[in-house]
C-alpha cells in the first residue's frame, strides 16, 4: 500500500490571530506627515522595510498607550 504525502491545503495558511480591515479617509497633509515619518524610519533603520499601513499601525499602538497611560488605564495588554 502506498504512503501519501500531505500536501499543504490551498491560499493563505490559518493564521492563530487575524486584524480587523480598516478603512479611513485622511487629509493630504496627514497622508504627507505618515509619509514623511516612514521615510524617516526607513532612513534611521535601512534594513527595515515599512510601509505605510505599518507606519499607521505603529503611530496607532504609540499614541493608544500614550492616552491609557495619561488615562490610567489600568488593563495590562500592550498595543
Amino acid at each position: 500500500m502506498k504512503k501519501t504525502l500531505e500536501r499543504p491545503g490551498r491560499g493563505r495558511p490559518k493564521m492563530d490571530s487575524t486584524m480587523d480591515a480598516l478603512s479611513l479617509r485622511v487629509s493630504d497633509e496627514l497622508a504627507r506627515k505618515i509619509d514623511d515619518y516612514t521615510e524617516q524610519v526607513k532612513e534611521e533603520l535601512p534594513l527595515l522595510s515599512i510601509s505605510r499601513a505599518d507606519a499607521i499601525r505603529q503611530l496607532i499602538s504609540i499614541g493608544l498607550r500614550h492616552e491609557q497611560k495619561r488615562l490610567g488605564y489600568k488593563d495590562n495588554k500592550q498595543c
